[in-house]
């Protein structure tokens, strides 16, 4: 009976992601129809229970279910086959904090300069990633999405880098095959963001898998995971509504 758990677990994991997927896209068509803030606003936190639920209620309840609650805080040796590919990250190397702190300043004038782009294109231009419905319009919307960035960081960790690529392992695929399908998976639950958005989102999931196995923990990609979803989502528009100000 205990050899079973994985697999009916797993089944009904990919079940509801599916269908939670689904719901998820019609709901985001029907947000870009909201212009009212309280009302986006309330949307917002609702997206942010619901993706708790989700991406962080189910998995810990499986794992609780498995009996491997520790792989929170414990490397699972199901991945071990995986550590002599992982990439090595001198954290307390000058250089290396030197190179990471450029990275995100380079980051920054990149946006900006993207930001100004985007202000010389046609209206009528068509976007291939197009996730402006979701950016805060003021500041209470703002804090609105914060749960939203917060939840989304934690719990997409712990569901996409631990708990399915766990689950398919113990249902006996190779630790390098349990990955790639989670990441697939994380990806195409993006697909509301387009088919660029499923491709970018599919390049972060990699990275954020490779994070993971230089850390042997979840901290690492967690925090990176916040950095992206606060820039994307708090950073980005609050400069570009202060450089669209300015063109104006």
């Amino acid at each position: 009976m205990h050899a079973l758990v994985a697999p009916v677990l797993l089944i009904m994991s990919l079940g509801v992601l599916a269908w939670f997927q689904r719901n998820d896209l019609r709901a985001f068509r029907r947000f870009r129809e909201i212009e009212d803030t309280a009302r986006r606003q309330r949307t917002f936190l609702r997206w942010a229970r619901n993706a708790c639920a989700m991406y962080l209620g189910m998995p810990l309840v499986g794992l609780a279910l498995l009996g491997r609650i520790e792989a929170l805080w414990t490397f699972p040796a199901e991945f071990a086959p995986l550590l002599a590919y992982a990439p090595v990250f001198p954290v307390g190397d000058r250089v290396f904090l030197g190179t990471m702190f450029a990275s995100v300043l380079g980051g920054i004038a990149l946006g900006v300069t993207l930001l100004y782009l985007r202000g010389r294109r046609p209206a009528g231009a068509r976007r291939v990633l197009d996730i402006s419905p979701m950016l805060p319009r003021n500041r209470a919307e703002a804090l609105h999405l914060l749960p939203v960035i917060l939840n989304a960081g934690v719990s997409e960790e712990i569901c996409f880098r631990l708990y399915l690529p766990l689950l398919l392992a113990l249902c006996g695929a190779p630790a390098w095959a349990a990955f790639l399908a989670a990441t697939l998976i994380f990806a195409w639950l993006h697909r509301y963001q387009g088919w660029l958005g499923i491709l970018l989102t599919g390049a972060v999931g990699t990275v954020l898998a490779a994070l993971y196995f230089a850390a042997m923990g979840l901290a690492l990609p967690i925090a990176v995971h916040l950095v992206i979803n606060f820039n994307a989502l708090i950073v980005r528009p609050a400069l570009q509504r202060r450089f669209g100000r300015s063109a104006d």
